[in-house]
């Protein structure tokens, strides 16, 4: 019985340690890759902001912008952040990114990122969908980061991210974005495991004194 305790206890402290530590399931979230991209145009440099088709682990509807070493608005996350409005290729089309990223049907999960618009007197807004999750974001905080949380429900084995621009083609300007995360929420069920396995660590604990 002691050994099972312990068995059990083990098991469940390791699952608490993973549950803590839960996995993104965006990458380049904070947008610090460019790997091999070409910037376009010959604008800005490496070192201030350049204009890119798409980045990594990244696919865009139109041209995007990344800045580095705080270069307009501090980065939330890393040294760089994503400009979505960004020299159109097409002046009547929609900016947007999207990510691809494997999902359990039905389980639910958690969405966090930072925005934040670029200039005082602009009316930035964007809208977010992923799962069952359709926003709109309108007049983003000016001056600050803006930290938003939701929760969604999988609909597929393969659920789709997106970032819309609502400014339209001939905004080129704004909807800053850093640290875009989705992780998996735990079952109750499961949480209610791991604090049973230490309440054993505890119990092991005690009788081993």
């Amino acid at each position: 019985m002691k050994t099972l305790t312990k068995t059990l206890a083990a098991t469940c402290f390791s699952a608490l340690i993973s549950t803590a530590a839960q996995a993104n399931l965006i990458q380049n979230g904070s947008f610090e890759d460019v790997g091999s991209a070409v910037a376009i145009g010959g604008y800005g440099s490496a070192s201030t902001w350049q204009i890119y088709s798409s980045v990594p682990n990244w696919d865009a509807s139109q041209n995007v912008e990344i800045w580095s070493n705080n270069f307009i608005v501090p980065a939330y996350d890393g040294n760089r952040v994503l400009e979505l409005n960004a020299h159109p290729g097409d002046a009547n089309g929609t900016f947007s990114i999207f990510q691809n990223f494997y999902t359990t049907v039905g389980e639910t999960y958690q969405l966090t990122f930072a925005g934040r618009r670029r200039q005082a007197n602009s009316d930035e807004s964007f809208s977010v969908a992923v799962g069952d999750l359709v926003d709109s974001i309108y007049n983003q905080a000016w001056g600050s980061w803006n930290e938003y949380s939701y929760t969604f429900t999988a609909l597929s084995t393969e659920s789709t991210l997106t970032f819309t621009s609502l400014d339209g083609g001939q905004d080129t300007t704004g909807n800053i974005f850093d640290d875009v995360r989705v992780t998996a929420v735990s079952e109750p069920g499961s949480l209610a495991f791991i604090m049973l396995g230490l309440a054993g660590l505890v119990y092991t604990r005690k009788k081993a004194k």
